[in-house]
């Protein structure tokens, strides 16, 4: 095992995962969310999973946009329980589920119609039982979000649903965090330093940073499509106004849960 920097500085092994799903954002997402960039789709749902738990463990996901982890959990044997803030999106996201399987199919499946804050009251029957959190955090950029609260900032939430995903997950389990940068007007921020500041001072271990590319690959190239509103823009070097960008990944920030002896499982 690599002993531990004393510098208070961190080298992480880094991975690059493929998650570019066949089905359109469109079809899986609830329209109107400006967090399209942290979208938990098909794939990325799928490689979470697959590397993070096994059959029949359970999976806890906060304010989902759409029904990829739920589904993948459905399809791969696990249990799963997903925190929505507002009733008519669990709803809608329930309703996508059933047209997929029939309900034997979704015993394993729950949605908590509560804020991701009230996670360790909500689950409170299920300390210690969880492999896996999910965490998206909402960027409340003011645009509208059937998803996300209506109002409140990230930093706010960040403590309880850090001491949450604590609670909920057994030694040895892991917290999953997708972010990226997202622009407001000439701004960019990036909430992935706070993040995992956040999750290491509840006690969680930064184990992995993986690359989640939403793009497909085609022969060693990334094949990458503007939005509507940016497809005519052609970028002037000589203004001041940043050029026209394309979110083509996630930053997912893997954190483990360190056992009471020093380990994991």
């Amino acid at each position: 095992m690599t002993k531990p920097s004393t510098s208070g500085r961190q080298l992480l092994p880094l991975s690059v995962w493929l998650c570019a799903d066949e089905q359109p954002e469109r079809d899986q997402a609830t329209t109107g969310c400006p967090r399209r960039n942290t979208l938990v789709g098909i794939e990325l749902a799928r490689h979470l999973i697959t590397a993070c738990t096994k059959p029949g463990e359970l999976i806890v996901e906060t304010h989902p946009i759409n029904a990829a982890t739920l589904a993948c959990a459905a399809l791969q044997a696990r249990k799963a329980i997903a925190l929505v803030p507002k009733v008519a999106h669990a709803q809608a996201i329930r309703a996508q589920l059933q047209k997929i399987f029939p309900a034997k199919e979704l015993t394993g499946v729950r949605l908590r119609p509560c804020s991701p804050q009230q996670m360790d009251a909500a689950l409170a029957k299920q300390a210690g039982a969880a492999r896996l959190v999910i965490y998206a955090p909402p960027c409340h950029s003011g645009r509208q979000c059937p998803a996300c609260p209506e109002s409140g900032d990230s930093a706010n939430e960040r403590p309880a649903v850090m001491r949450g995903a604590w609670q909920v997950l057994g030694d040895g389990g892991h917290l999953a965090v997708v972010t990226a940068p997202h622009r407001e007007g000439e701004q960019l921020y990036d909430q992935a330093p706070a993040l995992i500041r956040a999750a290491r001072a509840v006690g969680f271990a930064y184990t992995q940073h993986v690359i989640a590319l939403r793009v497909p690959v085609r022969e060693g190239e990334l094949v990458v499509q503007a939005a509507p509103e940016g497809l005519g823009h052609l970028y002037d070097v000589r203004r001041p106004a940043p050029p026209v960008t394309v979110g083509v990944h996630a930053d997912v920030l893997l954190f483990t849960k360190v056992a009471s002896d020093g380990g994991t499982r």
